[in-house]
């Protein structure tokens, strides 16, 4: 484990068991020229966890009426519309969306590298792929079900569509429906000003590369909250991921429980697909986050009612089950 450890600048822990009761450990530097050393209130980039999030709050205005996961994404969005091949509109699902099988692809280099200094840009501007953040277009390009194609740009149309039919800003929807009522405090989806705000206080860990060396600016910037924005702490992510829990049990404080078990649902023929997550077999849930200024990972194994939470501040340049997340993971999760 130690030297698992040893391969980050940071890592922040927290998990919990069967009894309920919290364990949290931290370790070496949110900031490593500085001197700041990782604590309980160290706020790490989550990443693609972000999608988790973005799911919740899916579900939760489908509680409300408001949306419904098997309509298409365009009856929902209104400044906007999600096109095929064509040009004409997508009848792509919600649903298809939230488990990445709505035939959008990606591009190779897209979604990182994006800076503070950077000139603002748009969901919109992201989802025509007029910028150097993704210059690929979202267009439906396969036949909607029929394949699997992880894709970021899927969840910056969801985040347009939370906007539209809420009339709020995403970071404020998720605060609202989410953060707020888990009384959250370090917890947020990094806009201009929520970043610029917590660097402020210097609580974010710095970001490193691969190398070792800082990432330019220290915190990337993410436009596409939903898919990547969220930043948290250990604790903080684990909380979010107990109450999601008590959610499938009858009791959670944001989803009720038809809501929470939707999400554990697979499409056909891709079983390991969930909404905003990921299952590892029939009781094991996951959500990995990995970017270029840090990787981490969530699991909840629903047979023990366990779950951990491991955070770093560096791109391993690996996925977590070899940089040694998962491991680390998996030795705080069933001892």
């Amino acid at each position: 484990m130690e030297e698992i450890i040893k391969r980050f600048p940071g890592v922040g822990i927290a998990c919990t068991g069967p009894t309920g009761g919290t364990r949290q450990e931290s370790y070496g530097f949110a900031d490593r020229e500085d001197g700041i050393r990782v604590d309980e209130r160290t706020v790490f980039p989550a990443c693609s966890i972000s999608k988790f999030i973005t799911a919740i709050c899916v579900m939760k205005l489908s509680e409300q009426g408001l949306t419904e996961l098997d309509k298409p994404a365009n009856s929902c969005l209104a400044h906007w519309k999600l096109r095929d091949l064509s040009g004409e509109e997508s009848d792509v699902s919600i649903r298809c969306l939230l488990c990445h099988t709505g035939g959008i692809l990606d591009g190779e280099d897209g979604f990182y590298g994006y800076r503070l200094s950077d000139q603002a840009m748009s969901v919109v501007d992201i989802l025509e792929g007029t910028t150097a953040y993704n210059n690929r277009p979202a267009v439906v390009e396969r036949t909607p079900g029929s394949v699997f194609e992880y894709s970021d740009a899927g969840f910056c149309v969801l985040q347009l569509l939370l906007e539209d039919v809420s009339g709020k800003g995403f970071a404020d929807l998720a605060k609202e429906l989410v953060f707020d009522r888990l009384g959250l405090r370090e917890t947020f989806f990094g806009t201009r000003e929520h970043m610029e705000t917590f660097s402020q206080k210097g609580k974010m860990a710095t970001g490193y590369k691969g190398d070792g060396s800082p990432v330019e600016g220290k915190y990337p910037l993410s436009p596409d909250l939903a898919a990547s924005g969220l930043w948290t702490t250990p604790g903080e992510l684990l909380t979010i991921a107990k109450d999601f829990v008590d959610s499938l049990r009858g009791h959670g404080r944001i989803l009720c429980q038809d809501s929470a078990r939707e999400m554990t649902k697979s499409p056909e023929n891709f079983p390991w697909a969930g909404l905003g997550l990921f299952r590892q077999g029939e009781d094991v849930i996951v959500s990995k986050g990995w970017g270029e200024n840090g990787q981490c990972m969530l699991k909840i194994d629903l047979r023990c009612d366990s779950l951990a939470v491991v955070m770093t501040n560096k791109d391993p340049e690996a996925p977590q089950e070899e940089s040694g997340v998962e491991q680390l993971l998996d030795t705080y999760l069933y001892h």
